[in-house]
């Protein structure tokens, strides 16, 4: 932390920054549980979720009976989740803080899936390939991994001025402090990349206290999807263009890949 009280991370000690603030802002975001839910109704075994954060889609598919494995490398995400699992069966959930490019389990599941943008983290394509072999190696025979993109046009659609944009505003429960939380984007065409810049500002009794944190995004478009789904040692897979699993087309909210092992 600065002298002026702001800090300033990259991925994936900014996410040790946001993970409070991220929680707040998304803990009700449910749009896609349904469709995860839709998917584990046809899972004989358990269910993996790579990069899980607070577990925002794990605990309700720990609610509905599943057993769910979630993986992440934010000691402070996981902090979160755990106390959002601890009133649920223990036999149901686990959590393993570990980088998702390289974790090993013994156990194989039926469904993989990396939720809402979390696959863009990976800023190369070494990491994007090893992301994806690592969910390979843990999947049983037949089973499928679900990623979640933004759509093909998705960088077009973002601000490229650096310019902070009100985003919203939070209330914590727990410390009954307003959060007034604003955006900034740059997009960098030659790399595929995105660097999206965060300031806090949380109004507390001795005044408001503000943070800034940044991290960087690697977009991914579907054919080069599809390739490193092959390296990757995947069969086979299917696009959708929303949580409704319509077919993937021109302007289509989402971008979503169900890969089969």
């Amino acid at each position: 932390m600065t002298a002026n009280g702001q800090t300033t991370h990259d991925s994936p000690a900014a996410y040790a920054a946001l993970a409070r603030f991220y929680d707040l802002q998304h803990a009700a975001y449910i749009p896609d549980v349904a469709m995860y839910r839709q998917f584990a109704e046809s899972c004989p075994h358990g269910i993996l979720e790579i990069g899980c954060g607070t577990g925002r889609v794990m605990v309700p598919l720990v609610e509905a009976g599943y057993r769910v494995v979630g993986v992440d490398e934010s000691p402070q995400m996981l902090q979160i989740a755990r106390a959002r699992l601890a009133r649920l069966p223990a036999e149901r959930w686990q959590l393993l803080e570990a980088d998702a490019r390289t974790f090993d389990l013994a156990e194989r599941f039926s469904m993989a899936f990396i939720a809402l943008n979390t696959f863009l983290h990976n800023l190369t394509r070494d990491d994007l390939l090893a992301m994806l072999s690592a969910s390979r190696r843990h999947l049983a025979p037949g089973g499928a991994l679900i990623v979640d993109l933004p759509p093909n046009d998705e960088m077009a659609c973002q601000p490229d001025d650096g310019e902070y944009e009100f985003e919203a505003t939070l209330v914590d429960p727990a410390t009954d402090t307003v959060i007034d939380k604003f955006f900034a984007s740059r997009i960098f065409w030659a790399e595929q990349a995105q660097v999206l810049s965060y300031r806090i500002d949380e109004k507390t009794p001795r005044g408001v206290s503000s943070h800034t944190v940044s991290f960087r995004l690697r977009h991914v478009f579907r054919y080069e999807m599809e390739l490193l789904l092959l390296r990757a040692g995947f069969k086979a897979w299917e696009w959708y263009g929303d949580y409704d699993l319509r077919a993937y087309t021109e302007d289509c909210p989402r971008m979503i890949v169900v890969a089969k092992a």
